[in-house]
Parts: C-alpha cells; sequence; structure tokens
C-alpha cells in the first residue's frame, strides 16, 4: 500500500496546502498469502474518492481516525484528502477560495501526478458532516466530474444547519458573515443544495447518483430527513439509509464501508495466484 503526503503551493487558496493520497499497491498480506492483483499493468488509472472532512477537521482525520486505507486497498482504490478549514466548501466572501481549489485545482493537480481515472464514472466524492454537504455541492457544482457522491451524516440543508447554530440547537464554528457576503439570502442560492439540484435539472445536466446515510441518534438527524423529503420532491435519484449511531467516528469508520459498497467499483477483487 502507498501512502503518501503532499505540500504544494494551491494558486486558488494563495497559500501552500496538505493533501493525503492513498493508491493501492501490492502489500505483504497479498504475498504471504499467496494473492496477486494486476496493480502495474501499462496505463492502469485507479478509481479516485476524494474524501472530505467535516467541521473543526483537516486533511488528517480520514486515515488517523478510520481505516480507510485498509478499505481503499481492499476495493483497489484511491483515496484523497484534502483540507478546506470551516469554510463550508465555499469559495468565501473574506477567505480563501476553497470551492474553487476543491473543483477545479485538486483534480487536475491529482490527475497529473498520480495514477488515477479522469473517466466520470471512476470519479466519486463524499464526506462527512460539512463534508457531507461538500461532497453534494461539489458533486451538483460540476456534475460531469462525478460519478456518484455520497453523505455521512451530511449538514445537508445549509439554511437550516446556520438556524440551528443561531438558536444554539448545535454548536459550531462557522463565521457566516465570513464564509457568505449576505448569510440570510442562502436559500434558494447556489449554496442551497435544492435550489442547485433544480438549476441544474433545469440546465438538462445529469446529476450524480446520491448516497445518504445518517445515525438515529445523531443531532442532525431531522436535518437528513427533511433533505431525504425535499430530494424525493424534486426527484433526485439518491439512496437513503439510517441506522442506529451518533455523530461519531464510530459510526463513519462503519458507514464509510457500506459507500464503498454501494459505489460502482470495478477493481476491487484480488485473486489467489495460480
Amino acid at each position: 500500500m502507498a501512502f503518501m503526503q503532499c505540500n504544494f503551493f494551491s494558486p486558488a487558496l494563495n497559500y501552500s496546502t496538505n493533501i493525503n493520497v492513498f493508491v493501492p499497491t501490492p502489500n505483504s498480506d497479498e504475498v504471504l498469502n499467496h494473492k496477486t492483483a494486476d496493480y502495474f499493468e501499462e496505463g492502469n488509472k485507479f478509481q479516485v474518492l476524494y474524501l472530505l472532512h467535516g467541521a473543526y477537521g483537516d486533511y488528517s482525520d480520514w486515515y488517523r481516525l478510520t481505516s480507510i486505507e485498509k478499505y481503499g486497498q481492499t476495493h483497489k482504490l484511491a483515496v484523497v484528502t484534502p483540507s478546506v478549514s470551516n469554510s463550508f466548501y465555499q469559495d468565501m466572501y473574506r477567505g480563501s477560495a476553497y470551492l474553487t481549489y476543491i473543483l477545479e485545482e485538486l483534480p487536475a493537480f491529482v490527475k497529473s501526478i498520480f495514477p488515477v481515472s479522469d473517466k466520470r464514472e471512476d470519479t466519486f466524492v463524499a464526506g462527512l458532516s460539512m463534508g457531507g454537504y461538500g461532497a453534494v455541492k461539489l458533486a451538483f457544482e460540476k456534475p460531469e466530474q462525478y460519478g456518484a457522491c455520497a453523505s455521512l451524516s451530511g449538514a445537508l440543508d445549509i439554511v437550516k444547519t446556520m438556524e440551528m447554530e443561531r438558536n444554539k440547537i448545535i454548536e459550531g464554528p462557522f463565521r457566516w458573515d465570513a464564509i457568505f457576503e449576505c448569510p440570510e439570502g442562502l436559500e434558494g442560492s447556489d449554496a442551497d443544495l435544492f435550489a442547485l439540484a433544480k438549476k441544474r435539472i433545469s440546465e438538462g445536466r445529469e446529476l450524480p447518483k446520491l448516497y445518504q446515510t445518517v445515525g438515529t441518534e445523531d443531532f442532525i438527524y431531522e436535518v437528513n430527513l427533511s433533505a431525504k423529503t425535499k430530494w424525493e420532491e424534486i426527484g433526485i435519484d439518491f439512496t437513503f439509509e439510517e441506522y442506529p449511531g451518533i455523530h461519531d467516528w464510530d459510526f463513519w469508520d462503519t458507514y464509510i464501508q457500506r459507500v464503498l459498497e454501494w459505489l460502482p467499483l470495478k477493481n476491487d477483487s484480488i485473486k489467489e495466484a495460480d
């Protein structure tokens, strides 16, 4: 297994930033158990998952707090984790252009350096909490780039999330007036995922398939039920699953495995050697 931490200058952000990248390669377990996989075929390009962190987090969270590296190896899937601070995956009004970085710059950088496919059907995005919103935001902003997106415990309704934080129903680190010029005007804007979905449908653009999961004891459970109803009203192709659990890494480590089972992966077989 190949795990790499990259530091590079981002013109979109105007500073150097970090990403973690996992690329499937042969490991000792496969050798010892006489298994084989065609990792190094000429021109081989791996499917890739951009995996997004939540509030308070960064690019290292998924690798430190889950077994995503092991899961990626099992499925022969490259995994990329970036950092966006507490930006809610937006081009901030007062701050950095995180949406542009994640949507445009990062995929171009990754594809130029690592053996990952540039095909839509091989490119996926998923995230937890704030990153669950971010995954759907990216996929609906540029639907031609992603074959599927997944939200785990996602803050999918940004308007409701902001209201809950302001009313102290939930806690959050967000400076809404720094993220948006007019935070009170988000409903119906491109920051509103439901309005963005309707906009893309009206443009005749095919949206990626969507997977949504949440714990039934999670403080953001009702937000997810509301999102489920709105997807149904819009006519979005999506899969919704709920399980016992709260807003924590035990839940996300368990159900990122379900996300990988749901994704249309092609190369997740490591066979016994002849």
